[in-house]
């Protein structure tokens, strides 16, 4: 989420591409009033129509992001102090501040801006694809422990599994080379199994690396 005082950007990080989903703008007025009013009232207007920003892009971002099963977590940034009164308001629910795992300071906006605050938040981006890492793979490791036959490791056991349309979840080591990646990509994909490419950053990426490279957690026993 990018925002300032006048404009809400919301967007979608899917793997290293950015998926804008809606922009919403506010009707706050200039610093500058006219006619008469009085600078009360002028600010009262002023804060009126921030609040009513504030709410619709609450509301937006709770409709947009809520139901993603996979959402991995919000992160908001901004010029200004404007994205910290949002987050610290009245605004947005517990429910999404929980889910806020970063607030970035930020020169733009708009497409801009999404740009920014994604290259701004390259650390928490790593720690969060480490920690899926992690997970996927000691979900790997529980199966190989108690349900062998759920899961395959090394080359030909894994093409073999793939090749029968059998993997659900593909696991390579990145330190494969990027030719025989891409071919396990290309039959991955005939067959609608996502692909995990594992970093050898971890204890358990190590563990891949070390048993062969390949593994796959599997849609149903092999015998």
């Amino acid at each position: 989420v990018v925002m300032d005082k006048r404009e809400g950007n919301i967007a979608l990080l899917k793997g290293k591409t950015i998926l804008p989903l809606t922009t919403t703008t506010s009707y706050v007025p200039g610093k500058t009033r006219a006619g008469g009013q009085s600078a009360q009232r002028f600010e009262r207007i002023r804060d009126g129509a921030a609040k009513e920003f504030f709410n619709k892009l609450a509301e937006y971002v709770k409709d947009q992001f809520l139901p993603l099963k996979d959402l991995k977590g919000i992160i908001v940034g901004g010029p200004g102090h404007t994205k910290n009164e949002w987050i610290e308001g009245n605004f947005v629910t517990d429910l999404l501040k929980r889910k806020v795992i970063g607030i970035k300071d930020l020169s733009y906006t708009g497409e801009f801006g999404l740009q920014e605050l994604v290259d701004k938040s390259q650390d928490i981006l790593a720690n969060e694809e480490i920690a899926k890492e992690k997970d996927i793979m000691q979900k790997f490791f529980d199966l190989l422990a108690k349900k062998q036959k759920k899961v395959a490791y090394g080359k030909e056991q894994v093409w073999d599994a793939l090749t029968k349309a059998a993997v659900d979840t593909l696991l390579l080591s990145e330190v494969l080379d990027d030719e025989i990646i891409e071919k396990f990509e290309i039959e991955a994909e005939k067959v609608g199994s996502t692909v995990e490419i594992i970093s050898d950053e971890t204890r358990e990426g190590v563990q891949l690396r070390d048993m062969g490279k390949y593994a796959a957690i599997l849609r149903y026993e092999l015998h």
